[in-house]
C-alpha cells in the first residue's frame, strides 16, 4: 500500500506537522523507497533551525511579514477622498473644476498645496484618480425640451404685445394728456410688481415650497389692481383726470400679473385665449374706425377680468398641507428680491422715458419699441438656452484656455441672432411708416435703438441669471444718465421742456443703449470663464 492510500482520518490530528514538511521539503526533502510501506518508522526530523541552533548558530527569530494598509501621504489623494462624495457623477475635469472652485480652491491653493499650476490641472489631475463611474452613478441623460417647450417661450413676445392693439382705442376713449404719465407709471410698477414676484416665485418653487409659492401668487395677483389704482389716484392728483383713469392703472396692473401667473404655471395657451379676442377688435377698431370704438373697449375689459380668473384658478390646489413654512427662503433671498425689484424699475425707466414724451404726438416714435416687445420671447429663449448649451460645452472642452474663448463666441452667435431677429420686425416697421407717410428720420432711429436692445437684453438677462442686479442696475442708470444728460447740455430733451427734437434726441438713445450693450458685456468677462457658474 502507498502512503497516500494508507492515510486514515486519525492522521488529520498531523495536519500542522505535515503541512510544514510539505512547506521545507526544498530545504530538507525526505523521499520515500517506491514500494516502501505506509506505517514503517520514520526518522525523526529535524527542523533546520534546530540543526543551525545545535551547530551554535543563534539567529533572530524568524519574522513573518504583516500587510498593513497603505496610507498615502499624496494631498491629491486626500482631496479625491473629500471630494469623491460630490464628485461621483462627474464626467470630465471641468465638472471637477467648478466643484473645487465652488470648494473654495484658488489657483494659488493649487500651486503651494498641491504643487499644479492652477485650478484646472489640479481638477484633471484628481478627476484621473477617481476612477471609472459604476452603472448606477451614470450621468442621466439631458432631456429635451420638445418642440412645444420652444414656441412657449418664443411666444412670450406677442403675449406682451397683445394688451397693445386695444390702446388706440382706450385712448380715445379717455383723450387726456394726464395718460401718459398714468401709463408709464403703471407700466413701469408693474414691470416690478410683477417681476419681483416671480423672482420670489421662482425661489420658493426651487425650495419645493409649492403651496408657498401658489400663495405667495394669488396674493399678488389679488393686490395688483390696488396697486395700480393707487398709481391711478397718485396720476389723478398730481395731472388730473377722472375714475377712467384710476381704472385703467388697475386694469393695467391686473393683466400683467395674471400674465405673469400664466407663464409661470406654463399655460400660456390661456392666457392668448383671453386676450386674442380683445387684441382682434382693437385691429377691427384701426381699420373700421370709431363706430367699432365700445366693441374694442368692452372685449379688452372681458379679456382683462378673464385673464385675472383664469391667472386666481391657476394657483389652486398646489401643495399639500402639511408644508413648510416659505418665509425662510424668503427671508433668505431678501437681497436678491431687492436687486430685482430695483432692476426691473431701472428697465422700465430706461424704456418709457425716451417713449412717454412722444406717446400723444410721434405715433412712429412711441410705435418704435413694438419690433422689441416681438421679439423678447426669442431673446429669453436664447438667454435660457445658453446655460445648457455651456454645460454642454464643460463634457468636451478641458482645458481654461480653449473654455472661455468658447462661450465668447457663443454669446457672439446669441447676441448676433437677437439682433438680426429684432430687425425683422423693425424693418416691416420702417416699410409700413414709408408706405404711410409716417417715416422720418427720428422714427429711423428709434427703432434702431430698439433693435439694438434686443441684443442688449440678451446679455441683460445672462447677468441677471448670474444674479448680478448691482451691475445691471448701475449700467441702465448709466445709459440713463447719459441720454438725459446729453440731452440737456444740447437742450433737446423734451422731459425737461426742450423743443424737442426727435432726430438728435433719438440719436442720442441709440448712443445710450449702445453703451448699455458694451457695459452688460463688460459685466460678463469675470463670469462666462468660470466653469464653477455652470454646475
Amino acid at each position: 500500500m502507498s502512503a497516500g492510500e494508507g492515510e486514515t482520518p486519525g492522521s488529520t490530528l498531523r495536519l500542522a506537522a505535515d503541512t510544514e514538511t510539505e512547506t521545507n521539503t526544498k530545504t530538507d526533502p525526505v523521499r520515500r523507497e517506491p514500494g516502501a510501506a505506509s506505517d514503517a518508522p520514520r526518522a525523526p526530523r529535524q527542523h533546520p533551525a534546530g540543526r543551525r541552533f545545535a551547530a551554535g548558530d543563534h539567529p533572530a527569530p524568524p519574522s513573518h511579514p504583516v500587510v498593513l494598509p497603505q496610507i498615502s501621504t499624496d494631498p491629491v489623494d486626500e482631496l479625491v477622498d473629500r471630494m469623491r462624495p460630490r464628485l461621483r457623477r462627474a464626467v470630465d475635469g471641468l465638472q471637477v473644476a467648478a466643484a473645487l472652485e465652488a470648494d473654495g480652491c484658488t489657483d494659488r491653493i493649487a500651486r503651494v498645496e498641491y504643487g499644479f499650476t492652477d485650478v484646472f490641472s489640479l481638477a484633471t489631475a484628481v478627476f484621473s484618480r477617481l476612477g471609472p463611474l459604476t452603472p448606477d452613478e451614470a450621468p442621466p441623460a439631458a432631456a429635451s425640451r420638445g418642440r412645444w417647450e420652444r414656441v412657449r417661450v418664443l411666444a412670450h413676445g406677442p403675449l406682451y404685445a397683445l394688451p397693445s392693439a386695444v390702446f388706440p382705442a382706450v385712448l380715445a376713449v379717455l383723450g387726456q394728456r394726464s395718460l401718459v404719465l398714468a401709463l408709464a407709471l403703471a407700466g413701469g410698477l408693474g414691470w416690478m410688481y410683477s417681476g419681483t414676484a416671480a423672482y420670489a416665485a421662482y425661489k420658493l418653487l426651487g425650495a419645493g415650497r409649492l403651496r408657498a409659492t401658489a400663495r405667495l401668487l394669488a396674493g399678488t395677483t389679488l393686490a395688483a389692481p390696488l396697486a395700480g389704482a393707487a398709481a391711478g389716484v397718485a396720476v389723478v392728483f398730481l395731472a388730473g383726470g377722472g375714475a377712467t383713469l384710476i381704472l385703467l392703472t388697475a386694469g393695467q396692473l391686473a393683466y400683467q400679473m395674471a400674465g405673469t401667473v400664466l407663464v409661470f404655471y406654463r399655460q400660456e395657451e390661456r392666457l392668448a385665449a383671453t386676450m386674442l379676442p380683445a387684441a382682434v377688435a382693437g385691429g377691427a377698431y384701426l381699420i373700421a374706425g370709431p363706430q367699432l370704438r365700445p366693441a374694442a373697449v368692452a372685449f379688452a375689459v372681458a379679456g382683462m377680468l378673464a385673464a385675472f380668473g383664469v391667472a386666481l384658478l391657476a394657483t389652486r390646489g398646489r401643495g399639500t398641507d402639511g408644508e413648510p413654512s416659505g418665509r425662510p427662503v424668503l427671508r433668505s433671498h431678501r437681497f436678491g428680491l431687492v436687486g430685482v425689484t430695483c432692476y426691473g424699475f431701472c428697465s422700465a425707466v430706461l424704456l418709457l422715458h425716451a417713449q412717454a414724451p412722444y406717446l400723444l404726438t410721434r405715433f412712429d416714435v412711441a410705435a418704435s419699441v413694438a419690433p422689441l416687445i416681438l421679439v423678447m420671447g426669442f431673446v429669453e429663449w436664447r438667454a435660457e438656452r445658453f446655460h445648457r448649451l455651456v454645460v454642454a460645452m464643460t463634457h468636451r472642452i478641458e482645458r481654461p484656455m480653449e473654455f472661455r474663448p468658447a462661450v465668447w463666441r457663443l454669446i457672439a452667435r446669441d447676441t448676433i441672432a437677437c439682433l438680426g431677429v429684432t430687425a425683422v420686425p423693425a424693418v416691416a416697421l420702417v416699410a409700413l411708416f414709408a408706405v404711410t407717410g409716417r417715416l422720418s428720420a427720428g422714427g429711423v432711429l428709434m427703432i434702431a435703438a430698439h433693435v439694438v436692445l434686443g441684443g442688449a437684453y440678451l446679455a441683460g438677462f445672462l447677468l441677471a441669471g448670474f444674479e448680478r442686479h448691482g451691475w445691471l442696475c448701475s449700467a441702465l442708470l448709466a445709459a440713463i444718465a447719459v441720454h438725459v444728460g446729453a440731452g440737456l447740455l444740447l437742450g433737446v430733451s423734451p422731459l425737461f421742456g426742450g423743443p424737442g427734437v426727435v432726430a438728435v434726441d433719438a440719436a442720442l438713445y441709440l448712443g445710450s443703449v449702445l453703451a448699455l450693450q458694451a457695459l452688460f458685456l463688460l459685466g460678463l468677462v469675470p463670469l462666462v470663464g468660470q466653469a464653477r457658474h455652470y454646475r
